[in-house]
C-alpha cells in the first residue's frame, strides 16, 4: 500500500506542476460548460423576444392580438421600429419580428383579408417556435371572429353583421370571451421530471461536458506512463520490490483521485452557479462519481500501456475521448437524434454514465435506479483494465 500511495502522490504533483493541464482539467471545462449551457437555452422558463412594430397603434384587432401574445408563456414582446427589429432579428437578439402594417384593424372589420408580417431566421429554431405562437395568436382573432358572423348570421339570416357597428362589436367580445377560456386545453408535462420543471440548457450541458473533460483530462497522466516507459523508470521500478499490479493500482490511484477532483469542482460549479440539481440524489451522485472517475482511469491505462510514443498516444486518446463523448450524447442530447443513432450512441460507455446522471439531475433517481446504467460502465471498466493489465504485465 505505501508503494500505491507514493505512485499516487509523484504522479499528482507531475501533473499539478504542468500549468497546461490545470488549463484541461479546470478552465476549459467551465468555459464550455457556459457555451453549451446558453447555446441549448440558458435559463429556466425563459420567453422568447419577439420584436414588435405596431404600424396600427389604434386600431382594436391589433390591440386584441398583441394581448393574447402578451399573455404567452412562450414569447415576450419587445417595442421596436421597423429597421430595428429586422436588424435586431439578423444579430440574433430576438427570435422573431413582428410586424402590424398600418389598416390592419380597418381591414378586417370590413371583412377584407389582411396580414400580418414575421421576420426571422430561417435556421433558428428559437424563430420557429415564435412563428407558431403568432400564428397561434392570430387564430384566436379569426376564431373569435368567424364565431360572431356565424352566430349573427343564425339570429339574424340574409343581414349584414357588421351594419350595426353595436351588435358586431357585442357579439365579438362575447365570442372573444369565451375562446379565452376553452372547454378544452393542453397541459403539457416533462416527463420523468419533477412537477413544473422543464430541463434548461445547463442540465444538458453541464454533465455532458462533465464527462467530455473527464474523458480528455487524462492526457496528462497517460502520456507520464508512456515518458516513464521510453525513459525505463517503470523497468527500475521493477527491479525493486514493486510488483506491476502496483504499479497499475498506483497510476490508476493518481488518474482517479484527479478526475474525482475534477469531478467536485465541475459539480460544485453546475449545482451552485448554474443551478444543476445534482444533489437531488447524494448517494446515487457519489456512486456515479466514482464510476466515472474508475472507467477514465481504466481507459487512460488502456491507452497507454497499447501506445508506445507520445504523439500516438496524444492522438488516440484525444480522437477516443472526444469520440466517446460526442456519441455517447455530451455534446447534444441522444434523444433528440433518431432511435438508430441512440441505440449506436450507447455503445460508448459515456451514454450509460451520462444517463445515470441526468437522470440524477431531472429525476432524482436513487442507487437502485441507476445501478443498471452504472452496471454497464463497469463492463466497460472491466474490459479496459484487464486490456492493460495483459499489456502491462507481457511487456
Amino acid at each position: 500500500m505505501r508503494w500505491i500511495c507514493a505512485l499516487i502522490q509523484k504522479d499528482l504533483l507531475q501533473t499539478y506542476r504542468d500549468k497546461l493541464s490545470l488549463l484541461f482539467t479546470f478552465l476549459l471545462p467551465v468555459v464550455f460548460t457556459m457555451f453549451f449551457g446558453f447555446l441549448f437555452g440558458g435559463v429556466e422558463g425563459s420567453s422568447l423576444p419577439v420584436a414588435v412594430v405596431n404600424q396600427d397603434p389604434s386600431g382594436g384587432t391589433a390591440a386584441q392580438l398583441l394581448k393574447i401574445l402578451e399573455n404567452s408563456d412562450v414569447v415576450m414582446l419587445v417595442q421596436y421600429d421597423a429597421k430595428e427589429a429586422e436588424r435586431a432579428v439578423a444579430d440574433n437578439r430576438v427570435a422573431a419580428a413582428l410586424i402590424i402594417p398600418r389598416g390592419f384593424s380597418s381591414n378586417t372589420s370590413s371583412q377584407e383579408t389582411t396580414s400580418v408580417n414575421i421576420v426571422r431566421n430561417p435556421e433558428s429554431s428559437g424563430g420557429r417556435t415564435a412563428c407558431s405562437a403568432v400564428r397561434q395568436a392570430v387564430g384566436r382573432v379569426n376564431g373569435g371572429r368567424l364565431a360572431a358572423q356565424t352566430a349573427l348570421a343564425a339570429l339574424f339570416p340574409g343581414i349584414d353583421p357588421t351594419d350595426d357597428p353595436q351588435r358586431w362589436s357585442r357579439a365579438l367580445n362575447a365570442a372573444n370571451a369565451a375562446m379565452a377560456k376553452p372547454a378544452l386545453s393542453i397541459d403539457l408535462q416533462s416527463s420523468g421530471a419533477r412537477a413544473g420543471e422543464i430541463p434548461r440548457g445547463f442540465d444538458m450541458s453541464s454533465p455532458g461536458m462533465l464527462i467530455n473533460w473527464i474523458l480528455f483530462g487524462l492526457l496528462g497522466s497517460a502520456i507520464t506512463m508512456v515518458i516513464e516507459r521510453q525513459n525505463g523508470a517503470l523497468r527500475r521500478l521493477l527491479t525493486t520490490r514493486v510488483r506491476p499490479w502496483q504499479i497499475i493500482a498506483g497510476k490508476g490511484g493518481a488518474m482517479i483521485t484527479m478526475t474525482l477532483a475534477q469531478q467536485v469542482v465541475l459539480i460544485g460549479l453546475g449545482q451552485f452557479a448554474f443551478g444543476v440539481h445534482y444533489l437531488r440524489s447524494p448517494g446515487a451522485l457519489a456512486l456515479t462519481m466514482i464510476t466515472l472517475s474508475v472507467m477514465s482511469a481504466a481507459l487512460g491505462l488502456m491507452l497507454a500501456t497499447l501506445l508506445r510514443s507520445e504523439a500516438a498516444l496524444i492522438a488516440a486518446l484525444v480522437i477516443v475521448s472526444m469520440v466517446l463523448a460526442a456519441l455517447g450524447g455530451a455534446w447534444f442530447p441522444l434523444e433528440v437524434t433518431g432511435p438508430t443513432f441512440a441505440a449506436i450512441g450507447h455503445l460508448s460507455p459515456a451514454a450509460w454514465v451520462l444517463d445515470a446522471l441526468r437522470a440524477i439531475i431531472l429525476r432524482g433517481w436513487s442507487v437502485g435506479q441507476i445501478l443498471p446504467y452504472l452496471g454497464a460502465a463497469w463492463g466497460y471498466t472491466v474490459v479496459f483494465l484487464g486490456i492493460a493489465l495483459w499489456r502491462f504485465r507481457f511487456e
